[in-house]
This record gives C-alpha cells, sequence and structure tokens, in this order.
C-alpha cells in the first residue's frame, strides 16, 4: 500500500541529505586553492608583493602564514630589502587560499621551486603566524615551525634582538 507520509518525509530527508552536499561542495569550492604565474613588479613590504600576470593583469599578493615586521618596526626594511633581492623581477608561481580583508590574494609563493614564505621565517625576517596555520597542510606548519624554532635558537635576524615585537602586537599598540 502507498503510504504518502513516508514517501513524503523521505523526500525531504534526501532533499536536506542533498542540499548538505551542495553546499559542502560549494564550500570546497570557494575555499579551493588559485594558482597563477607572473612577474613580480613590486615588493611592498616583507610580506606583500604585485605580480604582475602574462595579461597584464596586477594583483597584490600577501605571503600566507607568516608575519614579517612592519616597515617603521625594526627589521621591517630589511625583511622588505630580502624580498626584493630575492624575487624582484622573477617569475614566481602563487599558490593561493584565499582574498583577505583587503582584496588582496594570500598565497604561498613558489620561485624555483622554493617555498619564498618559508625562507623569510627560515632566515629570521618572519614569524610564522601561527594565527593562520589552519591554512597551511599539516606538513608546512611541520616546516614553518620547524624553520622558525632553528631561526630562534641560532639568532638569525629579527630573532637577534630579544626585544623583537611581533608585528601583530606592534599594530596593536599603534
Amino acid at each position: 500500500m502507498y503510504n504518502a507520509t513516508f514517501n513524503s518525509a523521505a523526500w525531504r530527508n534526501a532533499i536536506v541529505v542533498l542540499i548538505l552536499i551542495i553546499g559542502s561542495l560549494l564550500d570546497i569550492s570557494s575555499s579551493h586553492s588559485e594558482v597563477f604565474r607572473g612577474d613580480v613588479a613590486r615588493v611592498t613590504d616583507g610580506d606583500t608583493i604585485i605580480v604582475v600576470l602574462a595579461d597584464d593583469i596586477r594583483l597584490k599578493v600577501r605571503l600566507m602564514g607568516i608575519d614579517t615586521p612592519e616597515l617603521d618596526q625594526p627589521y621591517g626594511a630589511a625583511a622588505r630589502d630580502y624580498l626584493n633581492q630575492l624575487i624582484l623581477g622573477q617569475t614566481v608561481t602563487c599558490r593561493c587560499m584565499k582574498k583577505d580583508r583587503y582584496k588582496r590574494w594570500v598565497c604561498q609563493v613558489i620561485f624555483e621551486d622554493m617555498d619564498v614564505n618559508w625562507m623569510l621565517v627560515r632566515d629570521g625576517f618572519a614569524w610564522w603566524y601561527r594565527q593562520y596555520k589552519r591554512e597551511q597542510s599539516a606538513e608546512d606548519r611541520v616546516r614553518y615551525a620547524d624553520a622558525e624554532r632553528k631561526a630562534k635558537d641560532q639568532q638569525i635576524g629579527l630573532w637577534s634582538d630579544d626585544s623583537s615585537v611581533p608585528p601583530w602586537d606592534w599594530r596593536r599598540q599603534r
């Protein structure tokens, strides 16, 4: 015998499941990686660059997973200068997770198979930005934490100054 109530409930459940599946797929697609290649036209500071794509589109890119000192902070100009020497005028690959509230792409920047973001941490020009660690792969979280610990232990760059203030604290103080 046909039971309309059962069928109606079954359809309702199926629709709810379908909506949940579609919703999760949309969520995944909005947080998926965007990858592009371009030339670094400008280094704004130690963790922000301007990349020009082949079709002459200019994109502002924020380096993911790190935070460098502000320009008016000790080591801020040094971080910018290091990044300038490393990638200005070079072609980089940007693996981006999202856009931030300033409409910048938040990316892992790769130059000649090297993770530029990680290099800044390793060489004492940046803090690993733990607040955003969930945006990184598990492997990158380990690599960045290890790089920061080694730079700190060896007192490299900003770690040579016991009074270095993380940029997030520096910004809050201002």
